[in-house]
């Protein structure tokens, strides 16, 4: 009797047909692991982002799941919500055609659900094509890569105004966050946008922003991000604001409870009103800041627009909401320090040019809510200089603010009094009292400030002054505009 022996032919047979099995059962598989570890992908998500996204429903199938997500944008009422579809791994064969290899646990495919309150504008804006498609592939690590995409925009249609033209080459935004690490990047380019409408003219080119950063130990999101922008032109029939290589730059860090923090803004070249500035460039710091008890302070404005939201008056909140404010301020300050250097601004009309140095001393939370405690708490050296016609035109569009904020105050009798003295006697006034106060000195035709304050001493241009009196006086309503 013999052994009937098995070929190599028979073993890679059977090798192959074992290896369709699997292939064909783990998307089956797949699909249950997917289902568990997508509502965690999703509330990780949620809490680096600090945005409220929610996993509305999820419908597993064999091959691919369906799953809808909502997400609470602040300041608007409705939610947007997203259709996703999730084709579960371990192949994907649709990735070797955009230069990735195929082998991921899953892809997501979504785009937004445009209500039915949207559609018609949706419509007239882009044409039939969904205003936000995405592609997310989740490996099996866990870690998640997208891609976001804002489809080109040339499109008119009629306000209340008017015609309106939008223009647009589309925006395209990448993002790759680690479960393992919890370190989310990302980055986003939008080549050209451009509004054109009776009243407003808006253009926009090569803005691009990029971030990394991850959850600190205080839940606070910590990192790095770059926004910059070649032009921003907004021109109305009553003005003109542009402003030419903008870039902002931020970093965030967490060290011992305390966040530091520290952002640069350049820009090359500004109009507003008329006048050109630039280049502009401010650097600030602000570090020391206690990281609970920044939580508690948005807990606190979460319940202030809770309370709105219901109903209540601002007056009411307002007085509900200050004992519980003062009550975290000790904690949230009492290791800040605050510099900036340099804040300097060149334009036609002159230069500015400042820097800060602000700290606080034996601050802490047994700190008694004394005014004068704590204004000896206080170490801050202030040096201001600016020219002549840019002070005056700083003081001049402080007026012009003022006076639309206050439009609904005061009698009529003195409305009309205001509105006849002209604003170049009001400007003229108004530095003339800061130079009767001190608070500026004049040397060759550059207003100076050197404000100095240590040991609960006040030093103004090199005369001493009493804090509490000065803090009193610029209360009672009569004061300057100040530097």
């Amino acid at each position: 009797m013999s052994t009937k022996r098995i070929s190599i032919t028979e073993i890679i047979l059977w090798l192959f047909v074992f290896a369709l099995i699997v292939i064909s059962l783990s998307p089956l598989a797949l699909g249950f692991k997917i289902k568990s570890d997508y509502s965690l992908l999703i509330n990780d998500l949620s809490e680096i982002s600090q945005v409220d996204i929610q996993l509305i429903s999820y419908e597993q199938g064999f091959f691919s799941s369906d799953a809808v997500l909502a997400v609470s944008v602040p300041n608007l009422q409705e939610q947007l919500q997203f259709k996703e579809n999730i084709v579960h791994g371990p192949i994907y064969l649709g990735l070797i055609s955009q230069g990735e290899l195929p082998f991921v646990a899953a892809v997501v495919k979504g785009q937004l659900d445009v209500s039915s309150s949207q559609e018609d504008l949706i419509e007239q804006i882009f044409a039939g094509n969904n205003p936000l498609v995405y592609q997310a592939t989740i490996d099996f690590s866990g870690d998640l890569s997208a891609q976001f995409y804002i489809p080109s925009v040339d499109a008119s249609f009629e306000d209340e105004f008017g015609p309106v033209h939008i223009q647009s080459a589309g925006v395209i935004m990448n993002q790759h966050y680690s479960s393992t690490t919890g370190l989310m990047n990302g980055d986003m380019q939008m080549p050209v946008f451009k509004v054109e409408s009776e009243v407003l003219t808006m253009k926009a080119d090569s803005i691009s922003v990029s971030f990394s950063g991850s959850m600190g130990g205080n839940d606070i999101m910590i990192g790095d991000s770059v926004v910059s922008m070649n032009l921003l032109n907004i021109d109305s029939s009553e003005d003109q604001f542009a402003v030419r290589d903008l870039v902002v730059r931020s970093v965030t860090s967490e060290n011992a409870g305390l966040i530091n923090s520290n952002s640069r803004v350049e820009a090359r070249e500004m109009l507003a009103s008329n006048q050109k500035f630039g280049p502009l460039v401010l650097n600030m710091s602000i570090n020391g800041i206690n990281a609970e008890s920044l939580n508690q302070l948005q807990d606190i404005q979460t319940e202030l627009e809770e309370k709105l939201q219901q109903g209540l008056p601002p007056e009411q909140i307002n007085a509900m909401m200050t004992g519980q404010i003062m009550a975290i301020m000790p904690d949230l300050i009492k290791q800040a320090e605050i510099k900036v250097n340099p804040l300097s601004v060149d334009s036609e009309l002159g230069k500015l040019e400042a820097d800060l140095d602000f700290t606080l001393e034996g601050i802490d939370s047994d700190t008694p809510a004394d005014p004068m405690f704590l204004l000896g708490a206080i170490n801050l050296d202030l040096n201001f200089s600016i020219d002549e016609q840019l002070l005056k035109q700083f003081v001049s569009w402080e007026l012009e603010n003022n006076e639309q904020a206050d439009v609904s105050f005061g009698s009529d009798k003195n409305k009309k009094i205001e509105a006849d003295i002209p604003l170049e006697q009001k400007v003229a006034e108004n530095i003339q009292g800061m130079l009767d106060e001190n608070w500026l000195v004049m040397n060759e035709g550059v207003y100076l400030s050197k404000i100095s304050m240590h040991q609960g001493e006040l030093i103004i241009n090199e005369k001493p002054v009493d804090p509490m009196q000065q803090i009193m006086s610029s209360m009672g309503g009569g004061a300057p505009v100040t530097p």
